[in-house]
């Protein structure tokens, strides 16, 4: 298949349309910047290609443009075969595919929607088409091998029909009818013991000798409960042992213990009684304590009551006097703010009469904001009008001007040259004889047979071949010869390069390739100026139609006269808005102001009702507290002197109560020095010793009862007949080792055989991969050297590795530099392409690769290129165009140019 054109739109970031081609059908770099849409491009390609136009699903979704519900778009023209083909397909939103054949010099329809999509496939030979969803690699068939899109230039595995087309393209026959009826004995044989993956078969169909493992598995885990059983018999036998000498050792440590808490317990008796007379005599200190501080505070209590009482009469008084003043105060503040509210709301109600003015204002902006717009509107239609005016005329010029493209004018160059070098190949042919006589003479030449008179003194040339034989009058003949060589055959070449002159120059009246290139030039310059006019019509439009532009100025045009209808002034007159809104804002400013000083008094008047009425509440508030505390103090002194006693009664009670403490807490003292005498907490001790012989019990009884369990288990072992049962499984053990290892020796034989068989069909087929890996060893020692020495393909043509003279054994592609590892994909992708190339020109992809390669080996890739393009056509997609520049003959697609 080769490439013609590409067009997408609404495609990830290229939302409008891109039109790429025609290309080369040789060399093609396209190249932008990252993130501009070469691999949007591709991949638009490949699901023209090979996806159905309905197909739904996350992965489609995802390349609508970004933020927008539009339907992506996708067009590509390819020849295949001789014949040229168009695909047409819209994804999602109204999902059609249309396909075309080029017939009678147009494209006629060939097949539409699902038919679309069946046909291209049978057309460019893909038939993996994908169950569901988008296709995979394995799903493009021959472009599996031949296009790389970005990041997957690596070759893991090969698609069934792929490897199928290489052998074909190769000539493989691995076996004939007999071999493989053998191969379907052996393979049926085979597949009873083992997957295909060597593993052996599980499952209702798995191998005889599972069956069998798994019984020696029972019979090995049978065998293994029983010797754990007699394991178990003995483990008991000690454990009865164990638990009957473990319960005579805690009986004679308990014994012990018991002598121990008798004594402690009487001392902790004694330690008791010491505590509680203790205790006794702290708290008859307490009492004492408590009595004498009792008596102080009382005396203090009375003494701040006392007190209390004289300030608060003074407070009342006080404040009697003030309340009354503050009443008549509150009265005149509260008539003075009344009257400044009336005043307040007189003024405000001045501000309806703002209403018309600001109504006319607005009306006075919107009519001048309305003739300015019409104003710019009808400049931009004029504008657009010139546009399209100039546009129309440019593209008159464009139609009238016949200009050739680049590549003519190149051919038009190499024909030039071709005919220079025909024309000195044929005068280098040609014998040359010049006579210049000293008097008139009339000289013939035989071949060509023609005559001239030559002047006195004049010179006259004769050409020919492979002699020049001419007649001089009155003197005799003369006969030239010289150098050999096919003038005729010079001449031809001569008349084919004027003839192919001639048909390229023949529609631009000239064969000056500077006058044809400045041709080019013009018509170049009517594009730009096309395409600079269109854009600024539409820039001019700005989103909008001229038909839009045209109901804007109406719509416009209505309003002014609507505001013209109620304030005729204004047509010979506008208003000037400027001086509406001062005398607008004068009078505003005039009521506003009035309102804010009425306002502000208002405010003035309520702040100073409110606070005199709060002082008044607070001073009336004080005053209800200091009658209502003066009560309550008056009560406490009441309570705190009814046992009728005088100060100095108090002041004796008080120190007595003193000499009675000091009694108390001097026995308390002799109590607690006879308490220290005792070391530690006898109790405690005696908590501790409890809780070691109630252990010791405990121990002795769970001894007890361990002996009497193990006994039980002792007997209960002892019944089973472990040994016996033992020596039972032990045969079915040895029966079962035999059998497996029987149908074990049947196995290896069955997988030995096939094992060999396989082996030998794989040489078979590695003998096919040689020429391949010859092509690709010879591509990669041109561009890395011999060192890494010849290619190792698989059975299905993907890369195994490489091996190096040096190395006993291949060395795998992980051990391989990164820059290695590219350029051997891409040789072998090189390699596997001549071999589909041989009866149809190939399309190669490749997608931003070649990163990790140096320049020095990147100039002997484009060396490879420039030979592999006479049997493929090669589309590279990069963003550093300047590392393929050494392409002389590649065609170059700035995308971002196009965008």
């Amino acid at each position: 298949m080769i490439l013609h054109s590409l067009r997408v739109a609404n495609w990830r970031s290229l939302l409008n349309p891109v039109e790429l081609g025609p290309f080369s059908d040789r060399l093609n770099v396209i190249h932008a910047p990252n993130g501009t849409g070469k691999s949007s491009l591709f991949e638009a390609m490949r699901r023209a290609l090979f996806d159905a136009h309905h197909v739904s699903g996350e992965e489609i979704e995802a390349v609508r443009p970004w933020g927008r519900s539009l339907a992506p778009q996708v067009q590509v023209e390819f020849i295949q075969s001789g014949v040229r083909y168009r695909v047409e397909k819209t994804f999602l939103d109204g999902a059609s595919a249309h396909l075309f054949r080029f017939e009678e010099g147009k494209f006629q329809p060939l097949a539409d929607s699902r038919n679309a999509d069946s046909k291209l496939r049978e057309i460019i030979a893909a038939s993996d088409a994908p169950g569901r969803g988008l296709s995979k690699h394995e799903h493009w068939g021959l472009s599996e091998v031949l296009w790389a899109p970005q990041g997957a230039l690596h070759l893991d595995s090969l698609s069934s029909s792929v490897t199928e087309n290489l052998r074909a393209a190769l000539g493989v026959q691995l076996t004939g009818e007999s071999g493989s009826r053998l191969e379907e004995l052996l393979e049926e044989r085979y597949q009873t013991y083992f997957t295909k993956g060597g593993k052996p078969r599980t499952g209702k169909q798995a191998a005889p000798i599972l069956a069998l493992e798994s019984e020696h598995d029972a019979a090995v885990a049978e065998r293994q409960q029983r010797l754990e059983h007699q394991q178990r018999f003995e483990e008991t036998s000690r454990a009865v042992e164990d638990a009957r000498q473990k319960r005579g050792q805690a009986r004679v440590e308990a014994d012990a213990l018991r002598d121990a808490v008798a004594q402690t317990s009487k001392q902790a008796e004694t330690y008791l009684l010491l505590q509680s007379e203790l205790e006794q005599k702290r708290l008859t200190e307490q009492g004492a304590k408590e009595r004498f501080d009792a008596i102080g505070k009382s005396l203090e209590l009375i003494g701040n009551t006392r007190e209390e009482i004289t300030g608060l009469e003074v407070k009342i008084r006080s404040s009697e006097t003030l309340v009354t003043d503050l009443a008549t105060e509150v009265k005149n503040t509260a008539n003075a703010a009344e009257e400044a509210r009336r005043k307040r709301d007189e003024s405000r109600r001045q501000r309806s009469s703002l209403v018309q003015s600001t109504a006319e204002v607005e009306d006075a902006q919107a009519f001048v904001d309305d003739n300015k717009a019409h104003q710019a509107l009808a400049a931009r239609i004029e504008k657009l009008r010139r546009f399209e005016t100039d546009l129309k005329q440019g593209k008159e010029r464009r139609t009238a001007l016949v200009a050739p493209d680049d590549k003519t004018i190149r051919e038009v160059r190499k024909n030039l040259t071709a005919l220079e070098k025909a024309q000195a190949a044929l005068r280098a042919s040609l014998i040359h004889l010049t006579v210049k006589p000293d008097k008139k003479t009339k000289i013939h030449q035989r071949s060509p047979n023609e005559s001239q008179t030559v002047a006195a003194g004049k010179a006259a040339t004769f050409s020919g071949s492979p002699e020049v034989t001419i007649e001089i009058e009155g003197f005799g003949t003369i006969q030239a010869s010289g150098p050999e060589g096919d003038a005729e055959a010079n001449a031809e070449a001569l008349r084919e390069a004027e003839s192919k002159l001639t048909k390229l120059t023949q529609p631009y009246g000239t064969q000056d390739p500077d006058r044809l290139q400045l041709l080019r030039e013009q018509a170049d310059e009517l594009d730009r100026n096309i395409k600079q006019l269109e854009e600024q019509s539409s820039e001019v439009l700005d989103e909008d139609s001229a038909d839009e532009l045209n109901q804007q100025s109406a719509e416009l045009l209505a309003r002014i006269r609507e505001r013209l209808g109620r304030f005729p002034t204004w047509e010979k007159q506008p208003p000037t808005v400027s001086d509406l809104k001062s005398a607008l804002e004068k009078q505003r400013k005039t009521i506003e102001a009035t309102i804010e000083t009425a306002e502000d008094e208002y405010d003035k008047a309520q702040s100073a009702a409110q606070a005199v009425e709060k002082r008044h509440g607070k001073a009336d508030g004080e005053l209800k507290n200091a009658r209502l505390n003066l009560e309550a103090a008056q009560g406490r002194m009441k309570d705190l002197t009814k046992d009728g006693q005088s100060d100095a009664a108090r002041a004796n009670a008080r120190q007595e109560a003193l000499m009675a403490w000091e009694a108390a807490k001097t026995r308390a003292k002799e109590c607690e020095t006879k308490l220290n005498e005792i070391p530690g907490d006898p109790q405690k001790d005696l908590q501790k010793l409890g809780r070691q012989l109630k252990a010791l019990e405990e121990a002795e009884t769970q001894a007890r009862d361990e002996e009497n369990q193990a006994e039980g288990r002792l007997q209960t072992l002892a019944a089973e007949g472990a040994y016996s049962k033992l020596a039972a499984c032990e045969e079915t053990l040895a029966d079962l080792k035999s059998r497996i290892q029987r149908e074990r020796l049947r196995m290896d034989a069955t997988k030995l055989l096939y094992d060999t068989v396989t082996s030998c069909k794989a040489a078979i087929v590695a003998a096919v991969a040689a020429p391949v890996e010859r092509t690709a060893t010879h591509m990669l020692s041109r561009i890395a050297g011999p060192r890494l020495g010849t290619v190792r393909l698989t059975e299905n043509f993907v890369p195994a590795g490489v091996r190096p003279e040096i190395a006993p054994e291949p060395v795998e592609l992980t051990n391989l530099s990164g820059g290695e590892q590219e350029q051997l994909f891409l040789i072998i992708r090189l390699a596997l392409g001549q071999v589909l190339a041989k009866e149809e020109r190939q399309l190669v992809v490749l997608d931003d690769v070649l990163n990790a390669t140096d320049t020095g080996r990147l100039a002997r890739v484009l060396n490879l290129f420039e030979e592999c393009a006479d049997r493929l056509q090669i589309v590279i997609l990069t963003c550093h165009p300047e590392r393929y520049r050494g392409l002389e003959a590649a065609t170059f697609f700035n995308l971002q140019e196009r965008l």
